[in-house]
């Protein structure tokens, strides 16, 4: 059954959705995050029932990952300068090294900033090279499709900008916008279209890698496939073969893409159920179970959300005020543009 609200009404509870949905998934888990599949399906339900204390005892309940932290940042630089700017959001990320304020040790995008805190903001080169396909950095092409939503010519050069900040690799660059394009299909349609989803993301990976593509365009056969058979499928890559039961989605940014889109896929309008199955997946969760909260929260709008949940976030004012900021921004954007 259709809202009875318009589009133009739900999108700063999109927006909102989008980006509060991966603070959720993140923080939910974070805790838990290299734990085995076996493990994470045995804990069921309770997973997405409250936020837990990290095991190392470091964390508060509700913290998100470094990834968010990335996120939130981004969405602020973009709001205050009206546009993505790689030198921008390098300045505003450029201090959590710098005063050692990052949450967690992100090693791809370790690599980049140390570059780009050496060399400064207007340098270049300091990206990951091709072959280096971590995912430290691929929740922030959620604001690309977010801030060009209704531009779509805009939007892979703008996530080329956002990604060329950290990585160079093809495949990395394919994920970020493939996912970038879906977020903006969610804001611009009612419902999930399954073909228009699979086909506007394959199209904008193709732009930019010839195997993505081919990867995305397995999921539609994949939703009516046993779900370990698909995850057997979807968490590895030609170059892993480990167990996935125990060691579930590696940390690199295509599997954690494809499984994250199965999930929502299955589930495209019940949050908590996206978030539960991302994160019983194993391994690198938090960040699957971030992608998987930002596809849904982009459907669905923060409402769908447990209250409790999003007060109980570690900084998460700060969150949502990002999240307001980059819609206001985009907004007034686009109203010079018609006007």
């Amino acid at each position: 059954m259709k809202s009875s609200t318009t589009l133009k009404e739900q999108l700063p509870g999109r927006f909102r959705g989008s980006i509060q949905g991966a603070a959720i998934g993140s923080a939910l888990g974070f805790p838990h995050a290299g734990s085995s599949r076996t493990f994470m399906r045995a804990l069921g339900a309770e997973v997405v029932e409250g936020y837990v204390r990290h095991r190392s005892g470091y964390f508060p309940e509700g913290q998100h990952g470094a990834s968010v932290q990335l996120l939130s940042l981004a969405a602020a630089a973009i709001a205050e300068s009206g546009q993505v700017s790689a030198k921008s959001i390098v300045e505003s990320w450029v201090p959590l090294w710098r005063e050692n304020r990052i949450v967690e040790r992100l090693p791809d995008v370790d690599v980049a900033m140390s570059r780009w805190l050496r060399r400064g903001a207007s340098a270049r080169g300091c990206a990951c090279g091709p072959g280096e396909e971590g995912s430290g950095a691929l929740l922030c092409s959620i604001l690309i499709g977010l801030w060009d939503h209704d531009e779509p010519d805009r939007l892979i050069d703008d996530c080329e900008i956002l990604t060329g900040v950290t990585h160079e690799d093809t495949t990395v660059r394919a994920v970020a916008a493939a996912l970038a394009t879906i977020i903006a299909h969610n804001l611009t349609h009612h419902d999930v279209v399954l073909a228009e989803v699979i086909d506007g993301a394959a199209q904008a990976a193709g732009r930019i890698d010839q195997q993505v593509p081919n990867r995305i365009q397995e999921i539609p056969m994949l939703l009516a496939t046993p779900e370990r058979d698909a995850f057997g499928q979807l968490a590895t890559t030609e170059q892993d073969n480990s167990d996935v039961d125990h060691s579930g989605v590696s940390s690199t940014a295509l599997p954690i893409f494809l499984v994250a889109l199965h999930c929502w896929l299955r589930n495209p309008g019940q949050p908590m159920a996206v978030i539960q199955s991302c994160l019983q997946t194993g391994g690198a969760i938090d960040m699957t179970a971030a992608v998987g909260g930002a596809l849904v929260g982009s459907s669905v709008r923060e409402e769908l959300f447990p209250p409790h949940l999003l007060a109980g976030l570690v900084e998460s004012n700060e969150i949502t005020v990002s999240a307001n900021l980059l819609y206001e921004k985009q907004r007034q954007q686009r109203g010079r543009r018609i006007s």
